[in-house]
């Protein structure tokens, strides 16, 4: 692509029609004066001179063109050797080749330009900045660069021909780490990097980039700072709001625990069958909004921490070696399997677990499997208990005074969603629970 733009420099627009007319007075004036000196298999050649020259400027009229010059070298030639048979055919085989040459050239000078165009249009209208750039012989520069990438860089593309790529880089080195996967593996996707442009802005850019068969680069930058800025701000937000729960939660445990130390007192004190019953319910009601207070502390930090890639045998494994779950035995077959979660995943099988043990009554093991489908993968948690009647199975997920599971399970769903995975219960009454979880086929990875 260099040489192009070296050789449309020397032969510009300007200069290609005066070059192609001496070429065309010369390949002519040089084929005249063999002919008359009786020369007829050599200067022919220069005929390729103009063809090729034509063919590859304008080469919608290249073909044209050629054919008009074998005419022409025909109409020059045969008047010299009138009545030589073997002459006459090599000089038709000539004006043949003359107008093939033309042709193929024409052809192929013509898919150049539209695949050139194409790319021009691909690089020059990018909605990411887009850069080619040379190795250079002390540090790699710009060498091209599109509007969308001068803009990002907060300059005009023309001012930025030349310069050290690594002038904008927050961390030059982090050029080095790139550079070298880009050669190793050919190309890189979503690098996260920051630049600095020349009035000192931060911009926070998402950099991918693959090698040219000449060993340049073409690097393509998308602008995520705004979307940095807002990751940024809504996790301040969470944080403040996680604070600002700590410390309600901590004044209303310290109301209800108030609550039921007088509740056991006047327990103490009125022995009266009515009061008794009253206070045994108000008790009840303090201890569900105890252990919902406690399941939200569980909870606090969910959202503060991105999602990513977690081995689920490991997270269950983890989970099971911390409850105490006596007769309960649970197994998990799912090794090499990492699913995309929060990273409270673990509260996730962790309150799965609890509720079959708590309202299983007669289960005896937890097992855990999965499934690969068409839609991606099903991860089941089942148990051998009582199971859960059908007008309960959508109610358990839910959170309210008529909710059938709690708080707990209410937040196992808010938590899967966040990566958008669901959960349903699906087992048979009286067979056991069966907990599906669906997730998406870009949520998971078999490693």
């Amino acid at each position: 692509m260099t040489g192009q733009r070296q050789f449309a420099g020397i032969a510009g627009e300007g200069a290609r029609l005066p070059l192609l007319a001496a070429s065309v007075v010369v390949a002519f004036g040089a084929n005249a004066a063999g002919l008359f000196a009786g020369i007829t298999n050599v200067f022919p050649h220069l005929m390729y001179l103009p063809i090729v020259l034509a063919a590859y400027w304008f080469s919608r009229s290249g073909s044209a063109f050629s054919l008009v010059l074998a005419l022409g070298y025909l109409a020059m030639t045969l008047p010299f050797i009138r009545g030589d048979a073997g002459l006459i055919v090599a000089a038709l085989a000539r004006a043949m080749a003359f107008v093939a040459i033309g042709v193929i050239i024409s052809f192929l000078s013509l898919r150049l330009r539209e695949r050139e165009q194409r790319y021009r249009a691909v690089f020059d209208n990018s909605e990411a900045g887009a850069f080619i750039i040379a190795p250079g012989d002390t540090e790699p520069r710009i060498e091209e660069t599109n509007y969308v990438g001068a803009t990002l860089l907060g300059s005009r593309a023309g001012s930025l021909i030349g310069e050290p790529i690594t002038r904008f880089l927050d961390d030059p080195g982090v050029w080095r780490e790139f550079q070298a996967k880009v050669r190793r593996d050919g190309a890189v996707y979503g690098y996260e990097v920051a630049l600095r442009r020349p009035d000192g802005a931060a911009v926070q850019v998402l950099e991918s980039g693959g090698l040219l068969p000449d060993g340049r680069i073409i690097l393509t930058l998308v602008d995520i700072t705004a979307r940095t800025n807002a990751e940024d701000a809504l996790r301040q937000v969470n944080t403040k709001l996680n604070m600002m729960g700590r410390l309600t939660r901590n004044d209303l445990m310290a109301a209800v625990s108030a609550l039921l130390r007088r509740i056991g007192e006047g327990m103490q004190q009125f022995d009266e069958p009515v009061v008794r019953r009253y206070l045994e319910s108000l008790e009840e009601s303090a201890r569900i909004v105890q252990r919902s207070a406690e399941i939200t502390r569980d909870y606090q930090d969910l959202g503060l921490r991105p999602a990513g890639w977690q081995p689920l045998q490991s997270v269950i494994r983890e989970v099971t070696s911390c409850l105490l779950l006596p007769g309960i035995s649970v197994r998990a077959w799912v090794e090499r399997v990492e699913i995309f979660a929060d990273p409270m995943l673990d509260r996730v099988f962790s309150n799965l677990i609890k509720s079959s043990a708590r309202h299983g009554k007669t289960v005896s093991q937890v097992v855990i499997t999965y499934q690969i489908t068409d839609d991606g993968l099903l991860i089941y948690v089942e148990d051998d208990g009582v199971g859960i009647p059908e007008a309960e199975k959508e109610k358990i997920f839910e959170y309210g005074p008529d909710a059938g599971g709690g708080l707990g399970l209410f937040l196992v769903r808010e938590v899967l969603s966040i990566t958008n995975m669901t959960i349903r219960e699906t087992g048979k009454p009286g067979e056991g629970a069966r907990f599906e979880i669906h997730v998406s086929p870009d949520g998971y990875r078999i490693v």
